[in-house]
């Protein structure tokens, strides 16, 4: 019999601390590539656990919720940013990236917006993700 309840998660996951704390120290690409995929791999193996139809890598591969769009256009003043935080378990606040919203020209889109995220996904997900 079908399981006759649904769940998926809706939104990022919490950023776990060495990923936070590869963000912050400046962490050269390869090496934070490697975990993020870690990670992903994990969050999917966790969904699979708990019965999950459709899969999301909880967006981890974002500094904050804006920087997949603020990433993959042109347009915007970082100069200006406002601090943001993320609460991680046991630590009270994990710091992360800055979160800008200032347009100073008329915005172009320089690359896809998660085009990036995809092939991984598609190699490693065990089923339909969104």
């Amino acid at each position: 019999m079908a399981n006759p309840f649904r769940a998926d998660q809706i939104g990022s996951l919490l950023r776990p601390p060495d990923l936070l704390q590869a963000r912050q120290s400046g962490a050269n690409a390869e090496r934070l590539r490697e975990l993020e995929d870690q990670h992903i791999r994990r969050v999917f193996a966790k969904q699979k656990e708990l019965g999950f139809d459709i899969f999301t890598d909880g967006e981890l591969r974002r500094r904050n919720f804006m920087s997949d769009f603020t990433d993959a256009v042109e347009g915007f003043d970082f100069g200006d940013a406002v601090a943001r935080t993320w609460q991680a378990g046991e630590m009270k606040a994990a710091p992360v990236s800055s979160v800008t919203g200032i347009v100073t020209k008329k915005l172009r889109q320089v690359r896809p917006l998660t085009g990036h995220e995809l092939p991984f996904t598609k190699a490693n997900c065990p089923a339909p993700s969104k």
